[in-house]
């Protein structure tokens, strides 16, 4: 009788703790601070202004290329005579040579992963 009490009393505890396991690698962790994407896209333009006012070369990483192919730009690329053409609060531009003209690209901040400038 007692060996059926601990076995019935490890099946609960062991049921108990993989629900435990199961909730705890599906629960959904709350940042400490949340940052608003008008607050991150506020701080994007306070980087570029910085690294356009230095006058080094930005390096933009997309999420999704503007460029088949072309997920990093350098700019200013001389190669392909890229620059920054403008930047909102949530966006940015960039200006390339195209037939007698030149061709804009343009492209929000929720499709940049990362950007590196040298300071």
């Amino acid at each position: 009788m007692k060996l059926k009490l601990y076995a019935g009393m490890i099946i609960v505890v062991v049921l108990g703790l993989l629900v435990a396991v199961v909730s705890a690698q599906t629960a959904t962790p709350s940042p400490a601070r949340s940052m608003g994407m008008s607050d991150a896209s506020n701080h994007l333009a306070d980087v570029l202004n910085t690294a356009r006012a230095s006058d080094v070369a930005i390096t933009f990483d997309f999420i999704i290329p503007l460029v088949t192919g072309e997920r990093v730009w350098t700019v200013p690329d001389e190669a392909a005579k890229r620059t920054i053409s403008a930047f909102g609060l949530d966006y940015v531009c960039f200006s390339e040579p195209w037939n007698d003209g030149s061709r804009e690209r343009c492209t929000p901040f929720s499709n940049i992963s990362s950007i590196t400038f040298l300071k």
